[in-house]
């Protein structure tokens, strides 16, 4: 027998038809035959696959649609065929109904109908095998997607808890500082220190914000969008970054449109897309350069926003990948996220964050960048407020 043929099982009580249809079909199929039904339930039974089941109607000690229904219970994925000599259309249209056999067919056969039914009855078992295989395949993955949003559930938990323990500790020691030191302090130092606590208050904020996401599973709903003045939020985010722009020799020159005016926008993420931005200008570009922050209305209800710098540019063949996740064109085991100096990596998830804080707020981002000539990234957001409140803001 070839292993690699589709199998039949032949089950009729006359010789003659079992060997007509064995002569008939060897050549393309593995043909097994029994002329009783008790011995054909013994090779279904068995280990070896069985493609098609053919059963005459009238036998001795088992018809044939008492057979197919049993092979159905052994082996659900074969089809099932009946043929018969005799009229006996009820029996055949309960089988059918009941689902217990793909078609029948009347004695005598013509070959070449026969060898067309059997196709589509081998085609009819392969796709009831494969559903079958892609259900488990579907039901695995589905087992698997569960867990892994456990894991990940239970990561984030230990995350973010491990997060507000150095996070309340640096808190306390701002107060504590400006408590004792505060008054004899210079200036400077205390706009240190309040950068400091500023920076610390939102990551503490940040960690409470993705606990109650994690507990309460509403991932889709993760703005606190207000009306918003826009050029007050665009230079706290420049100040913020100040000590690091004085540290590179760095300047940055703002052109804020008279009427940017208001957004409604989550302040948070708002400035999080701004600073993540500044922060690869930074980065990118050589100490001394002069980066640009532009910003003002694009069209009637919407404003852009532009991050440029003289910078080392970006590779074109690395520009449709750089909004994914944990792209970078360096070895990220190697990252140095949190450090400034020039040409320094991250991990590859900021723009990644940026995108999705962009797009969260229904906007777009796009990046304009030559090799050794520097980059600029634009993002588009909706204002999502009345016009009569665009330029409302104090001046």
């Amino acid at each position: 027998m070839n292993p690699t043929l589709p199998t039949l099982l032949v089950v009729d009580d006359e010789p003659e038809v079992l060997r007509s249809v064995h002569d008939l079909l060897r050549l393309d199929y593995q043909v097994l035959t029994c002329r009783r039904g008790a011995d054909a339930l013994k090779v279904l039974e068995s280990t070896e696959e069985i493609h098609v089941v053919m059963s005459d109607q009238r036998m001795p000690e088992m018809s044939g649609v008492e057979l197919l229904h049993q092979a159905r219970l052994i082996r659900p994925d074969a089809t099932r065929l009946l043929f018969t000599a005799y009229a006996d259309i009820r029996a055949v249209v309960d089988a059918i109904n009941e689902g217990n056999i793909f078609r029948y067919i009347a004695k005598p056969w013509d070959p070449i109908e026969l060898e067309s039914v059997i196709r589509q009855a081998v085609d009819q078992h392969n796709l009831i095998v494969e559903k079958a295989r892609l259900v488990d395949q579907l039901q695995l993955t589905n087992r698997q997607l569960v867990e892994a949003n456990r894991l990940k559930a239970a990561f984030i938990e230990v995350a973010s808890h491990e997060l507000n323990t150095p996070v309340a500790v640096v808190l306390g020691m701002t107060e504590l500082w400006k408590m004792s030191q505060g008054p004899n302090a210079t200036p400077t130092e205390k706009g240190w220190v309040e950068r400091i606590q500023g920076a610390g208050k939102r990551l503490a904020g940040t960690v409470e914000r993705l606990l109650k996401l994690v507990r309460s599973g509403q991932f889709g709903h993760t703005l606190s969008l207000e009306p918003t003045v826009l050029e007050p939020l665009v230079r706290e985010v420049v100040a913020g970054l100040h000590p690091y722009l004085e540290a590179r020799g760095q300047s940055v020159t703002l052109v804020l449109d008279p009427e940017l005016g208001i957004a409604q926008v989550d302040a948070a993420k708002f400035a999080d897309i701004l600073t993540n931005l500044l922060i690869n200008a930074i980065k990118f570009t050589p100490d001394g350069g002069a980066l640009r922050i532009a910003a003002g209305p694009h069209g009637p209800d919407q404003v852009r926003f532009e991050v440029a710098d003289p910078g080392i540019g970006i590779e074109e063949s690395d520009c449709p990948h750089l909004f994914e996740p944990f792209f970078t064109s360096f070895d990220t085991m190697h990252h140095s996220s949190g450090d400034y100096q020039f040409g320094k990596r991250g991990m590859g998830l900021g723009l990644c964050l940026v995108k999705t804080f962009v797009e969260l707020h229904g906007g777009t981002i796009e990046v304009a960048s030559a090799l050794g000539e520097g980059s600029t990234f634009a993002f588009i957001i909706p204002r999502g407020v009345p016009a009569e409140l665009v330029t409302s803001a104090p001046v």
